[in-house]
């Protein structure tokens, strides 16, 4: 039987790893609080004064949820010593979390849909990429909740409220986010090649949907295959380490989506930034009648005519 000595230098070792996943909450909620802080006047200016719409109110979730699960997971593992609240709390966040993946995902699809005009072959692949985001939602998170146990307080004295740090599961709802990912970005490419005799002449709108399609793309992969690997290849205790920090970069990144596309629809407007607000609401348009010279019929993605 091992000494004393040994089982604490054990024990020790164990919660230096578990340490870590706390590191990477703080530095994720952290990540959030100063993207808002340096995009806040661009939002003030180019989302407060214009009119509700849907896309408004997803890119308000996409925003400001992430303060709500994050928070409340770094609460939970640096302030939370009694079981009953770490039960409480525990389950909010493990619900909270993917629903705010699929509303980051939702930005990227409607743009692609916007990008293809609304194309209903697009429609039918986003439709099967949506089914194949959620079935593994639902899936993992009925098993996690299934196999969820909760430390005792003398444990959660040392450790925070973990409540489950083993999840094997849980990969593959990542999976499927990069699956989403990679459609994505495979239609905004393709759509690119097809117009290779108008590339030049596209509308600064245009431009950097494209722009942010691929770079936010190469951006998400990387914390999402670094996240993966994490989760199957790094011990248990610190197997969840990227899972916040690749919340806070997907919603981040996706919030910026939109910013700049309205920042640019604002610039090709011809109109003062005053006017523009009066006169727009957050959108992504259904296909007109007519057409430009590219061929797309989205007249302006983010400037909607009232």
């Amino acid at each position: 039987m091992p000494g004393l000595d040994i089982l604490l230098e054990h024990a020790l070792y164990h919660l230096d790893l578990l340490a870590w996943v706390k590191y990477t909450s703080v530095a994720a909620l952290t990540c959030v609080v100063l993207d808002v802080a340096e995009t806040l006047g661009e939002e003030v200016a180019l989302v407060w004064p214009s009119h509700m719409s849907a896309m408004k109110m997803i890119f308000f979730l996409n925003r400001y949820m992430p303060f709500v699960d994050i928070s409340l997971a770094v609460y939970l593992f640096l302030g939370v010593r009694s079981p009953k609240i770490c039960s409480v709390l525990w389950p909010i966040v493990v619900a909270l979390y993917p629903l705010g993946s699929i509303i980051s995902e939702v930005i990227l699809m409607v743009r692609t849909l916007a990008i293809w005009n609304f194309h209903k072959a697009v429609w039918g692949l986003m439709i099967a990429v949506s089914i194949g985001i959620v079935i593994p939602f639902v899936s993992v998170i009925q098993q996690y909740f299934r196999n969820l146990h909760y430390p005792s307080r003398s444990v959660l004295e040392y450790t925070g409220c973990v409540a489950s740090i083993s999840d094997s599961v849980g990969w593959v709802f990542y999976a499927s986010i990069i699956v989403s990912e990679t459609t994505v970005v495979s239609l905004t490419l393709l759509k690119l090649y097809t117009m290779k005799g108008s590339r030049s002449t596209l509308p600064r709108l245009f431009r950097t949907m494209y722009r942010d399609g691929t770079c936010f793309y190469c951006a998400l992969l990387c914390i999402s295959v670094a996240n993966l690997l994490c989760m199957r290849l790094a011990p248990v205790e610190m197997s969840s380490a990227l899972q916040l920090p690749h919340r806070a970069i997907h919603s981040t990144l996706c919030s910026r989506v939109l910013l700049n596309l309205r920042a640019a629809a604002a610039g090709s407007s011809g109109l003062t930034l005053d006017e523009f607000n009066r006169t727009s609401h957050i959108a992504f348009d259904m296909p007109s009648a007519e057409s430009d010279a590219s061929g797309m019929t989205l007249l302006d993605v983010e400037l909607q005519p009232i």
